[in-house]
C-alpha cells in the first residue's frame, strides 16, 4: 500500500493497461512478458477500478512497442478505448443527455481522477475545442502515451455520439516517421496545443443511450465515488517505484528508502517478496527505464549511459537491459530509429 507520508504520483486508468495487454497478445506477445518487472501483477489486472503511474504506463507501452515491432502501437491502442473502461464516469457520461454535458462530466471529475491530465472544453460560435493539458511540470506522459490519449479521446467522443463529428486532431509533437490512416485525415502536428477541433453544432446532439433519470443517479454516485477515493491505493513495489524513479540525487539504496518509509530494511524487503518483488529488481527496472528514454533521445553514445547510470561496464548495462527489454540497448536503438529523435543522433557503441 501507499505510504501515507509520500505524494501519490499522477496516475491513469488500469483499464489502459488492460487494453495494452489485449492488444499485444493479440500480436503473439505473452502478458507476462510485457508486464515483467513493471510492479504490475496479472492478478491485478482482474481488479475492477486500479490504477497505474504514467512513468510505469510510459514504460509498458514503449516495452509494447518493442516487443511487437510496431511504431504505430499508440494509435491502434487509442482506437480499442472504449467510454466504459472509465468506470463509474463512462457510464455516467454514456447517460447524459447529450454530448455537450457528457464532456462536461468528464472534465469536471477527471481532474479528481487524474490530478496529471486536464480536459477544458472551450465553445466558440462555429468551432469549439476539447484541449489536454498535462498541468504539472514534475509529472508528464511521453510522446507514445500523449498519442494514445489523444486518439483516444476521439474515440470516445465518436462512440458517445454514435455518429463521428467533423472534427480534427492538432498535436504539439512533430510528425512521427511512421504512417497510419487515421493520423493522415485527421491529424496536424507541430501545433500550439494538444486538442480536438470541431463544429461547436455537435455539443448538442442527443446520446443514443440517454437517460435523464439515469443520468442524475449515476452522475451523483460517480462524484461520491471519485472524489472520496481521491488518490489511490497502491502496491508498496508502485510506492518504492516512484520514490526511486523521482529520487535526484542517483540510486537510492533500500536503507535510505527505508528510512523514508520509517520502517527497517529488512521488514521492507519482507513486504516486497510478500509481493512477488524485491528492492534490487525495482532499482534495476528504473535504471533501464531511464536507459531506454535516453537510448530513444539518441543524443548519448551507449557507453556514456552506462556510465551515467551507475553500471561498472558497459556489458553489465547490456545485461541488465536485455533482461527488461529483450535486447541490447544497441539492438533497441535500431529498433526505434523511426521514432523521432530529440536532437543529433549519437552513434551507438557495440553492446
Amino acid at each position: 500500500m501507499s505510504h501515507p507520508l509520500l505524494p501519490t504520483a499522477p496516475q491513469l486508468p488500469g483499464a489502459y493497461v488492460n487494453l495494452l495487454t489485449e492488444l499485444v497478445s493479440q500480436k503473439g506477445v505473452p502478458t507476462r512478458l510485457l508486464l515483467s518487472g513493471s510492479g504490475v501483477s496479472v492478478e491485478k489486472l482482474d481488479r475492477p477500478y486500479w490504477y497505474v503511474d504514467f512513468a510505469c504506463f510510459d514504460a509498458l507501452l514503449h516495452r509494447a512497442i518493442h516487443l511487437t515491432g510496431e511504431p504505430d502501437l499508440p494509435v491502434q491502442l487509442g482506437l480499442k478505448m472504449t467510454v466504459t473502461c472509465h468506470g463509474p464516469l463512462g457510464f455516467a457520461m454514456l447517460v447524459s443527455p447529450d454530448l455537450r454535458s457528457a464532456i462536461q462530466l468528464g472534465c469536471d471529475l477527471l481532474q479528481h481522477q487524474c490530478r496529471g491530465i486536464r480536459f477544458t472544453l472551450h465553445e466558440g460560435q462555429d468551432k469549439s475545442t476539447l484541449r489536454l493539458e498535462q498541468p504539472l511540470a514534475s509529472h508528464q506522459v511521453g510522446e507514445a502515451a500523449l498519442m494514445f490519449l489523444m486518439v483516444g479521446l476521439g474515440k470516445v467522443a465518436t462512440s458517445l455520439a454514435g455518429r463521428p463529428c467533423p472534427a480534427r486532431a492538432e498535436m504539439t509533437v512533430v510528425k512521427p516517421n511512421y504512417t497510419h490512416g487515421f493520423l493522415r485525415r485527421l491529424f496536424r502536428f507541430s501545433a500550439p496545443s494538444n486538442q480536438w477541433v470541431f463544429s461547436t453544432a455537435c455539443l448538442g446532439w442527443p446520446l443514443p443511450h440517454a437517460d435523464p433519470i439515469a443520468a442524475r443517479l449515476v452522475g451523483a454516485q460517480c462524484k461520491r465515488f471519485i472524489i472520496a477515493r481521491n488518490l489511490p491505493i497502491e502496491s508498496l513495489s508502485q510506492t518504492i517505484r516512484q520514490l526511486v524513479m523521482h529520487t535526484a540525487e542517483g540510486q537510492p539504496s533500500i536503507e535510505q528508502v527505508a528510512k523514508k518509509l520509517k520502517v527497517s530494511a529488512r521488514t521492507l524487503q519482507r513486504q516486497l517478496a510478500s509481493e512477488g518483488s524485491n528492492f534490487s529488481d525495482i532499482g534495476e527496472q528504473v535504471r533501464c527505464e531511464k536507459a531506454a528514454q535516453l537510448l530513444r533521445a539518441r543524443r548519448q553514445t551507449v557507453s556514456s549511459i552506462a556510465e551515467e547510470l551507475g553500471y561498472a561496464s558497459v556489458a553489465n548495462f547490456s545485461r541488465a537491459f536485455r533482461r527488461w527489454y529483450s535486447s541490447t540497448p544497441s539492438e533497441y536503438i535500431n529498433v526505434t530509429l523511426d521514432e523521432p529523435s530529440h536532437g543529433p543522433a549519437a552513434a551507438p557503441d557495440a553492446p
